[in-house]
């Protein structure tokens, strides 16, 4: 079959036709064939949107309503010119051009960043798959499968592609994304009829569907858009994406300042009529320039730029965003609902200690697939080359060994391979003939294998579970019946592991292959326990302290019993007594809301109860999770936080947010940098907010005298250097020292005490620059005064940054961009006043008194400012 081609018949053909006509066998395709499939047929992703092309975005600046605005008015003016030359109005119609050219440019510039920031982290976001190439197990990215690669698939895979089923072990798949069929399918090997309906293909697998349950292995028939789902993709590429929540905020936001602004200036333009008898054309060009100064247009895109900003941080902090808001919610996180395994411990296991025989075995050496150290029982070494719990160990279990020597799989069970490698167990002849998968509900998994002492039955999995399922013991190399006293010996060296923080794993077995399936599990021989060690990560006790001081609540939630649990809880300073699963079902919900601390063996119904209970008393929550099962509570969650290392594909899909380091400081970090950007956000409106609130105000104020304190074109100019690079720089500023030491932020964007702030110090700045242009009045010509308010309108902008940075308790200096933005922008300003530029502008030079003035103002603003600040936080509290 040319591989170019979808086989769509694949499911009624066999498993050896299919792999025939694919050109692969049992060991896959070699890697040079799977190269030059991938060039010829491409990689295996379904076709996106394409992204706006610059093109657009240049035009989506000159189509902006305001400057379609100013453009008319210089058409206006050069119209004016032309028609009556001693109306010369080009200088203003050619200042104003070049002003709109600039402010364009700087606004395709962010637009441009924005996306391309955006696209670069949605790359990043590309999920793995675990292929059969040249005979070994591989882990390569889903978009480099090429039909006739094998798949390897396990509970919580999401499938890559579209396959037929070679080999299925209680293969159970969640085709619900795909046909609408609400219940998983059993997967099977065998052929069907060519006719087989879509939601009928039991032998096939799909690509964006879910593993349920079991393991199995597909070869891949068709990749990209030519799998079923590609096409149902084709069908909705015109479908376009909807605003988040938070762009809906921000845009609302964006149309009731603007509302308000145009409310002020169409008083502000009859005032100017009226009261100011002005020219109507003058009057249209100050109306427009001021309505492009104070309308935050770009207030969109400058936000989106800042959460790209910070979502690229995160990045290096080892936190993959997946979607741009998620990063201001975290800023506002109360509660953190984590997993323990991995997450505060370091998720490397190993088995420290095995009870079995009666007696306690230590076993030293590294962890993770370290395979040195040695046995030891009372201080001395012992041989357990030939020991029954560690075959259990060895042939229980889907760790495998990888390509470059190493062990891949589950920690716990990496941990069991290890410790039966120590031992010397060899494993490699036997055939695993049967298998009953370990999921979450039953907390236990079976195997019969056939080896060279015949078949026999293994089963590892909870103690409270296993034990049940026994009926004798092994001890002295005999088989017992099991007695009472047996198993309250069994259950004393359980909770002695537990108090040790041991993860405890009982491990059975028999001889005999079993007479049914039902069978397998019943009758079983009790070989002994394992305990095994997960240490707390070095920095888990310092991320715990520092969530505790920003007033966030830490819950622990995991499957480990309630005395290992509590154990490593104290081992990182958290101080809670632990639930189990089944105590939690009989509080209701204000007592869980109360009480969360610690919960222990809990399912993932016990997480969503935990998740509503805090939702539902407007906790903002994080909720970790690794499993297929946690993916309802991922969702359910303000953040989902998937496992990058351990979580499965279903697990990650339903999250916002991936953890690439499984590491508990990790989401620490994720929520400084998300209250970091919300400051920040919060600082570029305050700053924004401030600066066009003034401007308005002080030409409403003097309308209402009748006069014209700044011209449009040094309205234009104030917009284009105070509000662009030095307002942008401000979402690159560093953290306030005390920012993990407040409480988490609630409400609103701009709330009452960010409104109160705006209105009070845009109001002081308005008073300083209103008497500056009335002193300019007094003591020299209008020029003058109009050339002294336009710079103390800059220069008291800039001060406001200074009482920002102040306010935040950071150092003058420490954002370097916001530093190198001031200076370009006072060197401009320098620029129009010192040299002969400035005559085009309207811009006189100013004589030592009026600088006189210019600094006085300065001088009260600073500290005035400061006062208004504290009076607004005392009085309404916090930003």
């Amino acid at each position: 079959m040319d591989p170019d081609l979808r086989l769509t018949d694949a499911h009624a053909r066999s498993v050896d036709d299919v792999m025939a006509a694919l050109g692969t066998g049992p060991g896959g395709l070699g890697a040079d064939e799977a190269a030059e499939r991938l060039a010829r047929i491409g990689p295996n992703t379904l076709a996106e949107r394409a992204s706006t092309p610059t093109w657009r975005l240049l035009l989506d600046e000159v189509r902006n309503p305001l400057v379609l605005i100013l453009l008319g008015a210089v058409a206006v003016l050069s119209i004016v010119s032309l028609l009556d030359p001693a109306e010369d109005h080009w200088r203003d119609a050619g200042l104003i051009s070049a002003i709109v050219v600039l402010n364009g440019l700087l606004g395709f510039v962010q637009n441009y960043r924005a996306q391309r920031g955006i696209e670069a982290l949605r790359r990043l976001a590309v999920p793995e798959a675990r292929v059969v190439r040249d005979g070994q197990l591989r882990r390569i990215r889903a978009d480099e499968l090429v039909p006739g690669d094998l798949v390897l698939l396990e509970e919580g895979d999401r499938v890559p592609a579209d396959g037929r089923i070679v080999r299925a072990h209680d293969l159970r798949v969640d085709e619900s994304s795909l046909t609408g069929e609400s219940m998983p399918v059993d997967k099977t090997t065998d052929a069907l009829p060519a006719d087989t309906p879509l939601a009928e293909r039991a032998n096939m697998a799909f690509m964006g569907t879910a593993v349920s349950s079991g393991r199995g292995r597909f070869v891949v028939t068709s990749t990209g858009m030519a799998t079923e789902i590609g096409a149902i993709a084709e069908a909705v590429q015109g479908v376009e994406e909807g605003p988040t929540p938070f762009q809906r905020e921000v845009g609302q936001l964006g149309r009731q300042i603007t509302l308000i602004v145009g409310i002020l200036i169409v008083g502000i333009a009859v005032l100017q009529l009226t009261v100011g008898g002005r020219d109507p054309l003058e009057t249209f060009i100050t109306a427009v320039a001021l309505a492009v100064a104070a309308i935050p247009e770009g207030l969109p895109v400058v936000m989106t730029l800042a959460l790209a900003f910070g979502t690229r941080r995160m990045l290096g902090r080892n936190a993959l965003v997946r979607s741009l808001p998620v990063v201001e919610i975290l800023g506002s996180a109360d509660v953190v609902c984590t997993d323990k395994t991995g997450t505060i411990t370091e998720g490397r296991m190993s088995v420290r200690r095995l009870w079995t025989d009666g007696r306690d075995i230590e076993l030293t050496g590294g962890s993770g697939d370290d395979a040195s150290g040695e046995f030891l029982a009372d201080g001395r070494p012992v041989d357990m080359h030939d020991a029954p719990i560690l075959r259990a160990a060895a042939l229980c279990n889907d760790a495998h060994p990888t390509a470059d020597g190493g062990i891949a799989g589950d920690p716990t069970e990496v941990a069991l391979l290890v410790a039966a490698r120590k031992a010397g167990v060899d494993v490699e002849d036997a055939e695993r003939l049967e298998e009953i998968p370990f999921s979450s509900e039953r907390k236990r998994m079976s195997v019969v294998v056939a080896t060279d002492r015949g078949v026999e039955v293994f089963a590892k999995g909870a103690p409270e579970v296993i034990l049940p399922r026994c009926s004798r013991i092994l001890e002295n190399g005999e088989i017992r019946p099991l007695e009472a006293a047996d198993r309250e010996r069994i259950v004393e060296a359980t909770a002695r592991m537990a108090r040790d923080a041991l993860r405890v794993l009982a491990l059975a077995g028999k001889p005999g292959a079993p007479a049914s399936r039902d069978d397998i599990e019943r009758d079983l021989v009790f070989l002994g326990l394992a305990g095994i060690a997960d240490p707390p990560r070095p920095e888990a006790a310092s991320a715990l302290r520092a969530t505790t001081e920003a007033g966030i609540r830490v819950v622990m939630i995991t499957g480990d019993n309630p005395v290992t649990a509590a154990a490593v809880a104290r081992d990182v300073g958290l101080e809670a007594d632990a639930i189990e699963g089944r105590e939690l079902e009989q509080l209701d919900d204000d007592a869980i809301a109360e009480r969360a601390g610690i919960f222990a063996r809990v399912e993932p119904r016990h997480k969503l109860r935990v998740l509503r209970a805090l939702r539902e008393r407007n906790h903002v929550v994080v909720m970790t999770g690794d499993g297929v099962n946690d993916a309802p509570a991922l969702k359910g969650a303000h953040v989902g936080i998937a496992m990058g290392v351990r979580g499965t594909d279903v697990a990650r899909d339903a999250s916002d947010m991936v953890l690439l380091d499984d590491n508990f400081a990790t989401i620490v970090a994720a929520i400084e940098e998300g209250r970091r950007i919300a400051a920040n956000i919060k600082k570029f409106l305050n700053y924004l907010l401030t600066g066009n609130f003034a401007e308005v105000l002080v030409i409403l104020v003097a309308s209402l005298l009748g006069h014209l304190p700044i011209t449009a074109v040094q309205i234009l100019w104030v917009n284009l250097v105070t509000d662009s690079g030095p307002a942008l720089a401000l979402a690159v500023d560093p953290a306030a020292p005390d920012q993990m030491r407040q409480p988490p932020r609630r409400g609103p964007i701009i709330g009452r005490a960010m409104l109160a702030l705006v209105g009070g110090i845009g109001a002081l700045i308005a008073a300083i620059v209103l008497a500056t242009f009335f002193i300019g009045l007094a003591l020299f010509d209008v020029e003058t005064a109009r050339t002294m308010t336009f710079t103390a309108l800059v220069a008291q902008e800039y001060l406001r940054l200074a009482v920002i940075r102040v306010q935040e308790g950071l150092p003058l200096g420490s954002n370097r961009w916001l530093v190198l933005a001031v200076a370009i922008s006072l060197g401009l300003q320098a620029l129009l006043l010192f040299t002969p530029v400035g005559s085009v502008f309207g811009v006189v030079p100013l004589e030592p008194m009026a600088w006189a003035v210019i600094a006085a103002g300065l001088l009260i603003g600073f500290p005035a400012a400061l006062v208004v600040t504290r009076l607004v936080r005392r009085t309404l509290g916090p930003l």
